[in-house]
């Protein structure tokens, strides 16, 4: 949102707001954000913690967009790669800080937290319905729109998330960032364009709205960067901060599944899930099914040697034929450009 620094004195004049401190934050608006629904002392650890979250999320988003329009456009070249690197490494650093306010959370003891879970649950609330986090999950490319869960009584129940947006706004934000590429698909355009002889479809003219589903031609060009890592310095880089970003996203949801556990114990989430069922599952889900999976495949490979690495096993389609080996010269046009970025 851009602000306006000039505010109405009377009818048909406006004078010039001050900046200030306070002014230029919000901060008035800000810290009367923090409504008390109940006289515990607790409560306000809570919604700051949370409130904390969204503030967060909204950079994260920001920047992860700012990475993805970096590397998807058409004329992409190494200092765009180096600009992405700094986005995720910015986006990194914020997934610690998100991790470590679970350790804030967890000095929440239960009976702290009996006295307001009623208050904090009503109607259904939940964390489950932030849609920006929601976003977050699109962008870094968890992509779905309905969610199959453990109701607390043994059966299941299948949800359209977009139902948990507040307004046609709201939804409408979710629909754009589901169609729109996350950070992976802008990582494999790019690597598309730099790395020809792969023959790695670029998927900017494709579906964006599911999983991403694992590709040989893409596993190769990983392989061939992580065994010539000198060669593409921008695209190994970029390669283990989206690494970074896997393992801090699980870290967030162990994070998050541990404070549960202390603080309710096994108890229904206040969403309606079976609890610490629902988020144990959720924090598995990313070690079966990674959102970057030919990057964690490599790590396989390499320990793999010098037995061949077994791509139909893997869950590869076995049409392909077997890497091609790029010259030094081979990558970009005609030699202007590195194989990284």
């Amino acid at each position: 949102m851009r602000g306006n620094p000039w505010t109405p004195a009377f009818a048909g004049v406006t004078i010039p707001m001050k900046n200030t401190y306070a002014s230029y934050l919000g901060l008035q608006r800000l810290l009367s954000a923090q409504i008390l629904q109940t006289s515990s002392d607790d409560e306000l650890l809570f919604i700051i913690i949370h409130q904390q979250h969204e503030l967060w999320f909204k950079l994260a988003i920001h920047e992860l967009d700012c990475a993805i329009k970096s590397l998807m456009k058409e004329e992409a070249q190494d200092a765009d790669c180096i600009i992405a690197f700094k986005r995720l490494s910015r986006v990194s650093a914020i997934q610690h800080i998100l991790i470590s306010s679970w350790d804030v959370m967890a000095t929440l003891t239960p009976d702290e937290f009996f006295l307001f879970r009623e208050t904090v649950g009503r109607d259904g609330a939940s964390g489950f319905q932030s849609v920006q986090y929601r976003m977050l999950e699109y962008k870094l490319g968890l992509k779905y729109r309905f969610l199959d869960f453990e109701l607390p009584g043994g059966g299941r129940q299948t949800i359209d998330v977009f139902e948990n947006a507040q307004s046609e706004e709201e939804k409408e934000r979710l629909r754009i960032a589901l169609a729109a590429p996350a950070i992976y698909d802008a990582v494999i355009s790019y690597m598309a364009r730099v790395l020809p002889a792969f023959g790695i479809e670029d998927p900017r003219s494709g579906d964006y709205s599911h999983l991403h589903r694992k590709i040989a031609a893409v596993f190769r060009a990983w392989s061939y960067v992580y065994r010539n890592r000198a060669s593409a310095p921008e695209l190994y880089q970029l390669g283990e901060k989206l690494i970074d970003l896997e393992d801090a996203f699980r870290k967030w949801r162990f994070a998050h599944l541990a404070t549960v556990s202390r603080v309710i114990g096994a108890n229904t989430g206040t969403g309606g899930s079976s609890g610490l069922r629902y988020l144990r599952a959720a924090a598995n889900q990313l070690f079966e099914h990674p959102m970057y999976p030919e990057l964690w495949d490599v790590r396989s490979e390499m320990f793999s040697r010098p037995q061949e690495f077994d791509l139909a096993a893997a869950g590869y389609d076995s049409e392909q034929g077997p890497s091609p080996q790029p010259s030094p010269r081979m990558r970009g046009e005609g030699g202007s450009r590195e194989a990284g970025g």
